[in-house]
């Protein structure tokens, strides 16, 4: 089992925030408790992802995104391993097929700074 950490402090963190601003939102509950679900898989049972779609980024590696469609919404969270940890780096929200390259780059950014051990 590897552990939650939320970038930048590890136990809290924009992922977190943007968790609870979903599960607070009646219309958006149930995709938070989706997103829920996922991550405990992924804490679970790393690195068989069972039902949760992830995929690495090519061209941004070892970034990987953790895919969730619910509701016509494309719910996106960007996170990296280290050590046993999984860090939640960033997440979004898109309607679109394609992800905002400034997204990429954030989360990019964020994961060189958990790996090179800034955080």
């Amino acid at each position: 089992m590897i552990r939650r950490r939320y970038y930048p402090l590890g136990e809290s963190g924009e992922v977190r925030e943007c968790l609870d601003a979903l599960r607070k939102n009646p219309q958006k509950k149930k995709a938070a408790a989706k997103l829920d679900i996922d991550i405990q898989t992924l804490e679970m049972f790393w690195p068989r992802t069972m039902n949760v779609t992830v995929r690495i980024l090519r061209g941004w590696e070892p970034l990987r995104e953790l895919k969730r469609p619910f509701d016509k919404i494309a719910y996106r969270i960007f996170f990296c391993i280290r050590e046993g940890e999984l860090w939640l780096l960033s997440a979004c929200e898109k309607s679109s097929g394609k992800t905002p390259r400034s997204e990429l780059e954030r989360a990019y950014r964020r994961m060189r700074d958990v790996l090179e051990g800034r955080v």
